[in-house]
């Protein structure tokens, strides 16, 4: 399922948080790589030095790799970094878009935090996002080995669940690696009043068959990962969703979260502006985005 790794960097430090994360991924999945350096037209005279930054960094990371075959190469453009990164995703057949969003570097040259946003709605690719604090998290670790899936009881939030098990494919040995469905059942829940709706909590007994449905739920799901080998725990959690699936991630030990973009119905109805750019900007381990098929 992924084969074909693209990795947008802007020459700062930062954008280069999510390399070890390619590399682990290009190692585990045999997938290629291409390293993409955009800089904008004004930048034209100055092209010579991108491109030999770009395929150097290729260079390095090809030295990394551990399986023949597999290529890693750098290509450098000048343009918008969100449509030449999107556009490149769909013409070269990319499976995941990885990158690490951050702020805007003093020099004033395009960083990926600025367009991150417009990346995912643009591609139908799914898209890694690594923090360069997750850096933090590389030595002496095993890195997306430990996922939290957050799942609404939508087809459209288990459109992640193929991706997650192609990262986790590889033989982990001692069966270090393990997925946790988490389902977030809100506190409250909109009721007709006199005028308008209102925001009310849900009785014990409403709340406590909430619970039922979503633990059966979630059981369902994980039974289907089991009976392929897959070490799976459930959680269904009340609250802020956002809040919800950080804390379980730091409750578990999760080193990635991989959720899709949209739901129909629970927490995911909505992404951008909603829960999961909180859980972007907030959480403390990398967020694999999905985007559904319909949308």
């Amino acid at each position: 399922m992924i084969t074909r790794i693209l990795a947008p960097v802007d020459g700062c430090e930062r954008s280069e948080a999510v390399l070890p994360y390619v590399e682990e991924l290009s190692n585990r999945l045999n997938a290629h790589v291409t390293l993409l350096h955009v800089f904008p037209p004004s930048l034209h005279l100055q092209r010579d030095a991108h491109v030999h930054y770009i395929e150097t960094l290729a260079a390095q990371l090809r030295d990394r790799l551990r399986h023949a075959g597999v290529e890693a190469i750098g290509v450098a453009l000048e343009g918008t970094p969100n449509r030449e990164i999107a556009d490149f995703a769909a013409r070269d057949d990319i499976s995941l878009i990885a990158a690490s969003p951050h702020s805007q570097s003093s020099e004033g040259h395009w960083s990926i935090g600025r367009t991150a946003d417009k990346v995912i709605r643009e591609t139908s690719k799914p898209v890694l996002l690594v923090g360069a604090r997750d850096q933090t998290l590389v030595a002496g670790a095993e890195l997306m080995s430990r996922v939290l899936v957050p799942l609404d009881g939508s087809r459209a939030s288990r459109e992640v669940l193929p991706h997650v098990e192609a990262i986790l494919q590889r033989d982990w040995g001692e069966g270090t690696s393990a997925v946790w469905l988490v389902h977030v059942i809100p506190a409250d829940h909109y009721a007709a009043g006199p005028v308008i709706a209102k925001r009310v909590p849900y009785s014990k007994a409403e709340a406590d068959e909430l619970r039922g449905q979503a633990s059966r739920y979630l059981e369902e799901v994980a039974a289907m990962l089991r009976a392929r080998g897959r070490r799976v725990e459930t959680r269904v959690a009340t609250g802020d969703a956002a809040n919800m699936i950080m804390g379980t991630a730091t409750e578990v030990g999760a080193n990635l979260i991989a959720m899709t973009t949209h739901g129909y119905s629970g927490f995911s109805r909505l992404f951008l502006g909603s829960v999961a750019e909180r859980v972007l900007h907030n959480a403390a381990v990398p967020l694999l985005l999905v985007k559904p098929l319909r949308y």
